[in-house]
């Protein structure tokens, strides 16, 4: 084993060798023993600060290390027991062009096919796994942000679980691998990092936020050629989301109370996001509710379900049973989903992203000109932040339209 571990130390000191010292070490208590995490501030700033926020908020506490795959990665801090999704808060942007390498030992930022989606999940490579290493803008990696200094034989042994599938998840351990707590080693590290994703320098307030004027191409996009709206008497506030997205979950909160708010000259509707099989499913089963009028019956439910709960809702025979559950008579529900002017609609909101153009979801595009995500607003908050002030905006290009006229 020592053999083992000081080759181990070597080829990560070979291959990633930051400029200064680490920011701090880290001390992670499990279930099968504990381990000594340093990291690599100078290298990745942003995504240390955004780890550490997490480390001092007690996000980790009692989460699972819930992938397992030998001579490859576990994978940890988005999943409490059974299996439960813990929300996170917004993503960080990759830093992988640090070009440190996914070697043995190393720890990496999980996350979606998009590069700046990564939030609270990380995963330790357990061999170089080469092909999630930085080889160009054009084909960012996952970005390393530290490495394990102590207790690499923890590692091993966890590598070593037995695994199987839960629900849609695959390399879940049998047993559980619980992450007890992750604190920082030394008293004089507990400065406080920035909340979720936000690196200090950077912090800005709410209110200070407020008084800025947002810029074209940093807080928001314009889109190359404007959308016509449904009603150009009023200013459109589309979202764009899915059922199936943890961030859209979130959001819904936020963005039902954002609504009630709004004066009569604002138009608000949601558009279901559709670029997959199952996205395009879940868009049908949005207007089918809709058709029905169970809209208010079913929206928050399904939500919570997919997201929270994990159920699997992947076929109209799944979502059906869950629409009975709700009141729904299967087959009305079939028939509803199968409709010309249900699928109509479904095709119409592929068309929309097709026109919107987003990165991901949830995404708000305002009066067909301007389209806000989070991660150039700066999460999902900002994200409503930046659509009033663009409300505004057209508000007042509307009214000074009409008194030149």
């Amino acid at each position: 084993m020592l053999a083992v571990l000081g080759l181990y130390m070597a080829s990560v000191n070979a291959g990633n060798s930051p400029t200064q010292e680490p920011l701090t070490e880290l001390l992670f208590e499990t279930s099968m023993g504990s381990f000594t995490l340093e990291l690599y501030s100078d290298k990745a700033p942003k995504t240390v600060a955004n780890f550490l926020a997490y480390v001092d908020d007690g996000f980790y506490d009692n989460t699972l290390l819930h992938r397992v795959i030998p001579d490859f990665v576990i994978q940890g801090g988005g999943f409490e027991s059974g299996m439960k999704y813990k929300t996170p808060g917004a993503p960080v942007k990759n830093e992988s062009s640090n070009r440190l390498k996914n070697l043995t030992g190393t720890i990496s930022m999980a996350r979606r096919t998009h590069p700046d989606t990564a939030t609270s999940q990380f995963y330790i490579n357990l061999s170089h796994n080469s092909s999630l290493d930085y080889i160009s803008d054009l084909q960012p990696g996952y970005t390393v942000f530290g490495k394990i200094s102590k207790g690499m034989d923890v590692i091993n042994k966890i590598s070593m679980v037995e695994t199987t599938t839960v629900d849609r998840s695959k390399d879940v351990p049998k047993d559980d691998v619980v992450l007890l707590s992750v604190k920082r080693k030394s008293p004089a590290d507990s400065v406080k990092a920035a909340k979720y994703s936000e690196v200090p320098e950077k912090e800005t307030s709410a209110a200070e936020k407020k008084k800025n004027t947002f810029v074209a191409g940093e807080h928001y996009i314009v889109l190359d050629e404007p959308v016509a709206t449904r009603d150009s008497s009023k200013i459109e506030v589309l979202e764009m989301f899915s059922y199936g997205c943890p961030h859209c979950y979130e959001f819904e909160s936020q963005i039902h109370a954002w609504r009630k708010q709004q004066a009569s000259d604002v138009d608000f509707w949601y558009s279901p996001a559709v670029w997959s099989k199952t996205m395009g499913l879940y868009a049908r089963a949005f207007y089918a509710a809709r058709a029905l009028n169970v809209m208010d019956d079913i929206h928050f439910p399904l939500f919570t379900s997919i997201v929270v709960e994990q159920r699997k809702l992947s076929n109209e025979s799944e979502l059906a049973e869950f629409f009975a559950e709700h009141g729904v008579d299967k087959e009305t529900f079939v028939e509803a989903m199968q409709s010309p002017a249900v699928i109509k609609q479904a095709e119409a909101a592929e068309a929309r992203v097709r026109s919107y153009k987003p990165v991901g979801v949830p995404e708000i595009v305002v009066n067909g000109k301007y389209r806000v995500d989070r991660m150039h607003a700066g999460g999902l908050t900002e994200m409503l932040m930046v659509t009033d002030y663009l409300v505004n905006r057209e508000r007042v290009a509307i009214a000074n339209q009409a008194t030149s006229d």
